[in-house]
């Protein structure tokens, strides 16, 4: 059982790097399809939801084809795929010079940026998608 629990952990992190695909896929369709047309902070809303609606597709594949054996191990995965993503995203941030200051910027609700929720879902989604999953 202890075997099985730590593999399915393990393919679950490493599903994570196809979510980084479809992330870069999402940006990639925000910056030269409709940003150029709506500003910047429209783009980034609706780039947001548009993340979170393909994060949602492939979380529900993922717990379809690889079934969790608990809520807590969902969770597990949940803390797991924030850890990897906050962390990538600052470090590319800082490895790109950019400043706490500005990358945190896209984290301010009260300016409109909603990137907050990609984090959040990433951290629930596992769990969610393993109760819609039954």
């Amino acid at each position: 059982m202890k075997e099985r629990y730590s593999k399915v952990i393990l393919k679950y992190t490493s599903a994570w790097f196809g979510m980084m695909i479809l992330a870069v896929i999402n940006g990639t369709v925000r910056d030269f399809v409709y940003k150029p047309y709506v500003g910047e902070l429209p783009a980034h809303q609706i780039s947001t939801v548009t993340l979170i609606i393909l994060f949602a597709l492939y979380f529900w594949l993922l717990a379809k084809k690889w079934k969790t054996d608990s809520d807590r191990q969902a969770w597990i995965i949940g803390i797991i795929w924030l850890v990897m993503t906050v962390g990538v995203e600052f470090g590319l941030g800082l490895r790109r010079g950019l400043s706490w200051d500005v990358m945190l910027q896209a984290y301010n609700i009260f300016d409109g940026r909603v990137w907050v929720f990609i984090p959040l879902f990433v951290l629930v989604g596992p769990y969610l998608f393993r109760r819609f999953a039954k």
